[in-house]
């Protein structure tokens, strides 16, 4: 029951920081939207491994971290250079 609630409560959140991510203006608090996003993402999968007990879910979590923090990352250093060179 408790693993459902904090389902919920985490697609709630990040519903939230979907419509937070359109209504930006900035590019740097788009990056964190996302990276948000990102986060939310892997606790509820997180969740969902911990609720099946099922250690490749758990694996598929952490892939999924990976990837987001490194496209995180990649696309600030991208931004700090000036973006694409003509």
């Amino acid at each position: 029951m408790i693993l459902e609630i904090t389902m919920i409560i985490l697609a709630l959140a990040t519903l939230i920081l979907l419509f937070f991510l359109v209504s930006c203006k900035s590019v740097w608090e788009r990056l964190m939207a996302i990276n948000l996003v990102t986060i939310k993402i892997v606790m509820l999968i997180t969740v969902y491994a911990v609720m099946m007990k099922s250690p490749i879910v758990m694996d598929i979590s952490i892939t999924y971290s990976i990837i987001g923090f490194i496209s995180v990352t990649l696309v600030s250093r991208f931004i700090l250079k000036g973006g694409r060179l003509k």
